[in-house]
């Protein structure tokens, strides 16, 4: 790790502190940060200005970044055999019974109860990848790269934040969401303004504490604008934007971009030697400089995977409950994974 000498007037003394280092490099940090949230916030002013966009829109998020994502969970997962046999039960087993459970739910309570879980574990696991990432920029600067440091005041406002927005949401979306039937869980007036005067309290705090650090010249700007863009979009999509399909496209292509981005850096920094023998396909379109065939690739999987997914679908019949069944259920089960994946490393394919 690389360090400088810091002789700062304030102090007086010298001492040791870590340089900033990089997520991957500067560019990829820079376009992590405002690609996902450019495309994500463009496509929502699209949809507000000419809302025929919408299924358009969707279409392409759906077939370019959504069902890619789940797929490049198992680029993670289960993408060579050995990696299969390890982590079968999570790769596959589990994929069963979670789509079993889910069906049956959709049969007995009905479709509104799958298609009202999904509305929340979503929220829940889109606030989850973005405190995922602030950590990821927290621990790039000096101050993250202290072993057990932690920043907690920052934490505060990547879930206060979100807590307040899909409260503020429920209590206006209505009865339905992606055109299912839903039920949201309305808090009463009084609590929301509880949440939103904590988020923002917690948004005070970490903005003044922001500013003593530029103050100071030890602001991390990527760290400090991945947290602006995270407040940003859970309060774009959950509560100024009044209809809640076109918010959630727009947090939804955030979430999907980011994902993509972040499990291709990992490939690549997995594979960046050379071709492995035991993963020869995925170690290649893994290499550095292969974005476009390595997005390309999990396209193409995807497509296969979901077009099939489709035909079977219809095959039993379609109907409301077989399809959020299967397809809930194939999203409940990249929820449990993913929040496995990224704190188990001995999960993820060797």
């Amino acid at each position: 790790m690389a360090l400088y000498l810091d002789t700062t007037i304030h102090t007086g003394k010298v001492s040791l502190r870590a340089a900033r280092t990089c997520i991957k490099s500067e560019a990829f940090d820079l376009g992590l940060l405002i690609l996902p949230l450019a495309t994500g916030l463009a496509a929502a002013a699209a949809v507000l200005s000419t809302p025929k966009l919408f299924a358009v829109l969707l279409v392409a998020d759906l077939w370019l970044l959504g069902y890619h994502h789940v797929v490049a969970t198992y680029t993670r997962l289960a993408f060579t055999a050995d990696a299969f046999r390890r982590n079968r039960f999570l790769a596959f087993d589990l994929l069963l019974v979670v789509t079993v459970v889910t069906l049956g739910l959709a049969f007995t309570a009905g479709a509104w109860v799958v298609a009202t879980a999904f509305l929340y574990l979503q929220w829940f696991h889109y606030m989850r990848q973005g405190y995922g990432l602030s950590r990821m920029y927290f621990r790039a600067t000096s101050e993250g790269q202290v072993a057990g440091s932690r920043d907690i005041t920052t934490d505060l406002v990547i879930y206060l934040v979100p807590i307040y927005a899909i409260a503020a949401r429920s209590a206006t979306m209505g009865s339905t969401f992606l055109d299912l039937p839903v039920k949201s869980f309305v808090l009463p007036a009084e609590a929301i303004t509880a949440l939103g005067f904590a988020a923002t309290v917690a948004c005070v705090m970490w903005a003044l504490r922001s500013a003593a650090a530029f103050a100071r010249g030890t602001l991390d700007p990527l760290y400090a604008g991945f947290v602006l863009s995270h407040v940003a979009i859970f309060l774009v999509a959950y509560v100024a934007i009044e209809d809640a399909n076109t918010g959630w496209l727009a947090i939804n292509i955030w979430h999907n971009f980011q994902y993509v981005l972040v499990v291709w850096m990992m490939n690549t920094k997995k594979f960046g030697n050379g071709i492995d023998p035991a993963a020869r396909f995925l170690s290649r379109i893994s290499q550095p400089g292969r974005l476009a065939t390595y997005f390309l690739s999990c396209v193409a999987i995807s497509t296969v995977v979901y077009l099939s997914l489709g035909s079977m679908v219809a095959a039993m019949g379609g109907g409301l409950a077989i399809t959020v069944g299967i397809y809930m259920g194939i999203n409940f089960h990249h929820y449990i994974v993913d929040a496995l994946i990224w704190k188990r490393r001995r999960i993820v394919s060797a």
